[in-house]
Order: structure tokens, then C-alpha cells, then sequence
């Protein structure tokens, strides 16, 4: 009985040696969405799209939208906190502060109150204060949105961003070369790594980025500097989104939530 014991145990030590772990999904619900373009979900499960240029807020009960025409297109959004979304007028050269019912509570025009600056790149930081990378000093710095003033905290970056990601205390980007950098508040800069060609990224933890490449999704590990093909039905991939360990995936005309189980 031993000997079979022992026997069962090796067969199953080997066994689990030969399986390669991978990420696997788990399909939890669907919604119709009516939008142009999905920006994505926020913690409460609001999902959020822009529409003839209104941004718009769907909740399960309703749905507000926010409109400014004299400012055209939104370059990009930040919904980081529900309470406070950044909307980013980048042709305007002007941000829009937004509460959770989608009222204006700040505008700022920066070619107003701040001539000197043109961002290309607007994301919420803390204490009043916004991530701002200026296209003419080519400075990454924190932007007082109550004082209207502009504290560069790095040097001149060598590369233009071409994405960027952020939190409260580190700002994320990538540049013309595929590097994936980061700086946090006092103005520090990593070097995280290079990756491979893509059209979306989103982080998940420190060293595993989702990468949307054509209607491809895939997880790289920064660390092994390998990927992995996220298995899903979709023959279609707009853009998709991650929170809290669920994974949104926007096919044109609806969403598609999963659970995403990492290796």
C-alpha cells in the first residue's frame, strides 16, 4: 500500500510538471451597448462611452451625458475616481472636471491661464492636482488645478509619450520605442521594460501587462519577457478595459465581462 501511495504521488508530481499553466477567462455577463467608442467601467460597474462627441455614463437604472461642443473631440479620459473624471481637450488645449453625475465642477484653458503650456497628455493625480506632460518643455510634471500652476518633477524626456496609464502617486508610459516607463511624484523615472508592438495596454500587477494587438489579446510578463494569447470568442475586439480582476471586452456593439485568472 505504501509502494502504491508513493507511486500515485510521483504520478502526479510529473504530471503537473508536464501542464503549462495559463490564463483562462470566465464569461460572467453581457450588455448591449449603444456608443462610438467605449472608455471603459468604473468601480461601481458604470460603464461609460462617448457618442456624437457626448460622453455619456450608463448606470443599471440610467444613463446622463455630458456635451461641450466649443471644445470638439475629447483626446482622452480618465476614470480613475468616479467622483472626479478628468475629460482631456487636447486640439482646445483645455481639461474638463467632471463629478459623478456628470456635472462641469472645474474648466480649466490652459491657453488662458497657463499661455506657456501645451499639454498633450492630462491624468488625475492627488491634493488637487493633475499628471500633465508639456509637448513644449517636453517635462512630465504635477499641475494645480486651484492655483493654475505647473511644477515640472522630471527632465526632458527623450522619447513623446504614445500611451499613458496612471494612479494617484505613479504616472505610466510608453514611448516611440515600445518602453514602458514609469515616474512617481517626485519625479523618479523606471525603465519597466520594452513591449511588444501593440494598439492598447493596461496594466494588471507591477510585471504583467494586457496587450490588444489587431483583434488579438494577449498577457506579457515583463519579468520572463514572455507572452501568452488570452483565450476568447470574440472574432471582433474593439477595445476592452480591466478592473478589479474583471476584464471588459467591447465588440462594437455590446460588452462582454469576464473573470480573468492569471497563472
Amino acid at each position: 500500500m505504501k509502494f502504491l501511495t508513493t507511486l500515485f504521488f510521483l504520478f502526479a508530481v510529473f504530471d503537473g510538471f508536464g501542464q503549462s499553466k495559463s490564463v483562462k477567462v470566465q464569461l460572467l455577463s453581457t450588455k448591449k451597448i449603444t456608443g462610438d467608442t467605449y472608455v471603459g467601467k468604473d468601480t461601481f460597474g458604470n460603464h461609460y462611452t462617448i457618442k456624437d462627441q457626448a460622453f455619456r455614463k450608463e448606470t443599471a437604472t440610467s444613463e446622463v451625458n455630458y456635451k461641450n461642443i466649443a471644445l470638439g473631440n475629447i483626446e482622452s479620459i480618465d476614470l480613475q475616481n468616479p467622483l472626479q473624471i478628468v475629460l482631456f481637450y487636447k486640439r482646445m488645449n483645455a481639461v474638463v472636471l467632471l463629478d459623478n453625475q456628470l456635472n462641469e465642477t472645474i474648466k480649466i484653458n490652459f491657453s488662458e491661464t497657463n499661455p506657456e503650456l501645451f499639454p498633450v497628455s492630462v491624468r488625475l493625480s492627488s491634493q488637487n492636482k493633475l499628471w500633465l506632460y508639456d509637448q513644449n518643455s517636453q517635462k512630465l510634471g504635477l499641475y494645480d488645478y486651484l492655483k493654475n500652476h505647473f511644477q515640472p518633477i522630471t527632465v526632458n524626456l527623450e522619447s513623446p509619450i504614445t500611451q499613458c496609464r496612471s494612479d494617484y502617486n505613479y504616472f505610466y508610459w510608453t514611448n516611440s520605442q515600445n518602453q514602458l516607463l514609469a515616474s512617481n511624484i517626485y519625479g523618479k523615472i523606471s525603465l519597466l521594460g520594452t513591449l511588444p508592438e501593440f494598439d492598447q495596454f493596461e496594466l494588471l500587477t507591477s510585471n504583467e501587462i494586457l496587450l490588444k494587438k489587431g483583434n488579438i489579446l494577449s498577457l506579457y510578463d515583463l519579468t520572463t519577457k514572455t507572452s501568452q494569447i488570452v483565450p476568447l470568442p470574440e472574432k471582433s475586439i474593439r477595445s476592452f478595459c480591466y478592473k478589479e480582476q474583471i476584464l471588459a471586452i467591447f465588440t462594437g456593439d455590446e460588452i462582454r465581462n469576464y473573470k480573468i485568472i492569471l497563472p
